[in-house]
């Protein structure tokens, strides 16, 4: 069988996908601060950074990442009061009930208007005023929302959701200009503005038309993942941006070192169970603590001679994997699996995209790098499955409908085949990706008689009419020569006609020759039976030896003078075989004697 084709440049390592991060609602904290919600990428509870140091581009660092820490404002004391912190848990906790009971959209306008009501009582709490839009904006009133966040000009998060608003929109400019401006403004609220700029940043890198720009990107996208990283050390969302971006880099053992550590950051913040660092000193006294998150690094006597130790399973109250850690780490196992392929290590890349494609099951670019490999190792019903899946959630990603005529092929489902081909054409009819895989089909599934190889030719030739920059040369060189085989095959089947005309004249011709000499054979079987039955006797009584058969009787001799004539007939020659006797017959014993002895 033709080893499958899939019209594709063999984009197994398909785009990272890019989700820039809306700040959902936000939560007050003890000492007047903002923590990050649940429900944004910036939510997981604290933990502590642990893991080995990462190499940055300019140099080693720690889980801190130096030089983050110092550009990161302290948290100013707000004047808020009980009774206000009180009003705002209040709302907030109705809020969470509603959203639990997925009654959000049908409460909006009274819980949009009591997080207002809680901001007019009290200006102090930012995070409410912030919350009367998010709430609108979650029941999808989008405009009202925006309207909300304009009067906080001095509020990072307000700003980075009016910029994430215009991202979606397709203004990519404006939405950078106020991520930045988010970072200038609010430097302690810049943990989403950071993400996403680190995000725009990473993208230019990949467009840059210079070395020399490319790396400018990207340094300024590592600096804000760091910052991030300084400011929530258990931020996902920068893990696996900073895995991508080393990836990209072609820093591979890098991205698989920060993909392990944000791995292993979710499993500690789903379970909370940590790894914590202690102190012992020389002397062997330990003066670790076992009861915070985070071990502290006691002073030992002689200052630089305490040596740092792990103690395993420090627990604490597991989050477990809520929905965005889940969406971050399934975009970490998916750049996992791409460092993986680009080792040329097939098995662990399958694995890591099958552990990405768990944690999200709607992550189209990991479905769409599990389907390609498994196509590959013609595993086409595990393709077929992943293809299925991510056009349910792009109905027109022309590579999945392609992929999926090519799984399908394999399955030997070949109209259904057939049929998403020709969905791809009226997708895009320029792309030649369809006619070489129709050409395919019909030249090696569809019996391979000439009217089927002819369209196939049709097929081909219509795929090299519209071959462009983007078509690898070997597909096209690989449709040329199928043009050629083909040619090769008419005269092959012309020659095999012509015999098989030759041989069924010849067959006809034996078949004649057999009919004949079995008719042939029937007359000298029915001869022979009448020589040995012998001649039917005359009514009329004979003289000496009536009924005798005409030329003697087998092992007797005839009459003197020749055998005795038949009644009604004249008499044989001597000699001869009896009248009636056919060609072949024996001979008469009569021929012993032919004359009379004399003297008797």
């Amino acid at each position: 069988m033709t080893t499958p084709h899939m019209m594709t440049q063999k984009k197994i390592g398909f785009a990272l996908l890019t989700s820039f991060v809306a700040i959902g609602l936000l939560t007050t904290g003890c000492g007047g601060g903002q923590k990050p919600p649940a429900e944004t990428a910036a939510s997981a509870d604290e933990a502590p950074p642990g893991g080995p140091p990462e190499k940055g581009l300019s140099g080693s660092v720690s889980p801190k990442l130096s030089g983050g820490e110092a550009i990161v404002p302290k948290a100013a004391k707000r004047a808020i009061s009980d009774d206000d912190r009180a009003d705002f848990d209040k709302v907030n906790a109705r809020y969470q009930a509603a959203k639990k009971a997925g009654k959000v959209e049908d409460d909006c306008s009274s819980l949009s208007n009591a997080f207002g009501k809680v901001a007019d009582s009290s200006p102090g709490i930012l995070e409410a005023r912030f919350n009367q839009g998010a709430v609108l904006q979650e029941c999808g009133r989008e405009d009202d929302a925006v309207r909300i966040w304009e009067q906080m000009p001095k509020y990072g998060p307000a700003i980075t959701n009016i910029g994430f608003v215009a991202w979606r929109k397709g203004d990519t400019s404006r939405a950078e200009s106020l991520f930045n401006k988010a970072v200038e403004i609010d430097p302690l609220h810049t943990i989403e503005a950071r993400n996403n700029l680190a995000q725009l940043l990473r993208d230019k890198a990949r467009r840059a038309g210079s070395d020399g720009d490319k790396k400018a990107y990207v340094n300024q996208a590592v600096t804000h993942l760091r910052t991030v990283l300084a400011l929530d050390s258990d931020n996902l969302q920068a893990f696996s941006t900073l895995a991508f971006i080393y990836y990209d880099l072609n820093m591979l053992e890098m991205s698989k070192l920060v993909g392990n550590q944000a791995i292993k950051k979710g499993e500690e913040i789903a379970t909370g169970k940590f790894d914590e660092e202690k102190t012992e000193t020389t002397g062997g006294d330990k003066a670790g603590k076992k009861g915070g998150k985070k071990a502290k690094k006691a002073d030992s006597a002689g200052g630089d001679d305490g040596k740092l130790t792990k103690e395993e399973n420090v627990q604490g109250e597991g989050t477990g994997y809520t929905p965005v850690m889940k969406d971050n780490l399934a975009l970490v196992y998916n750049t996992m699996g791409l460092v993986e392929l680009k080792r040329k290590k097939i098995s662990p890349a399958i694995s890591q995209f099958r552990k990405a494609v768990e944690m999200n099951p709607k992550l189209a670019e990991a479905r769409m790098n599990l389907a390609a490999l498994s196509l590959n190792n013609r595993d086409y019903k595990t393709a077929e499955e992943n293809f299925r899946a991510v056009l349910q959630m792009q109905p027109k990603n022309y590579e999945a409908v392609i992929g999926l005529g090519v799984a399908l092929r394999g399955n030997k489902k070949i109209d259904e085949a057939e049929a998403q081909y020709n969905a791809a054409q009226k997708l895009d009819s320029s792309n030649p990706s369809s006619y070489f895989n129709l050409g395919l089909l019909y030249q090696d599934y569809k019996g391979g008689d000439k009217p089927m190889l002819q369209k196939a030719q049709e097929y081909y030739r219509q795929f090299l009419s519209k071959v462009n920059g983007s078509t690898p040369d070997s597909l096209r060189r690989d449709a040329e020569k199928r043009i050629k085989d083909i040619d090769e095959i008419y005269v092959a089947l012309a020659e095999a006609e012509k015999l098989q005309k030759e041989a069924e004249e010849m067959q006809r011709k034996a078949e004649e020759q057999q009919k004949k000499m079995e008719e042939e054979m029937k007359k000298q079987e029915a001869a022979e039976a009448a020589a040995k039955g012998g001649a039917p006797a005359s009514s009329a009584p004979a003289k000496d030896g009536a009924g005798a058969p005409a030329g003697g009787a087998p092992g007797t001799e005839p009459p003197a003078g020749g055998a005795a004539p038949a009644s009604g007939g004249a008499a044989a020659p001597a000699g001869n075989d009896a009248a009636g006797a056919v060609e072949g017959a024996p001979p008469s014993e009569g021929k012993k004697t032919g004359k009379k002895k004399k003297g008797k």
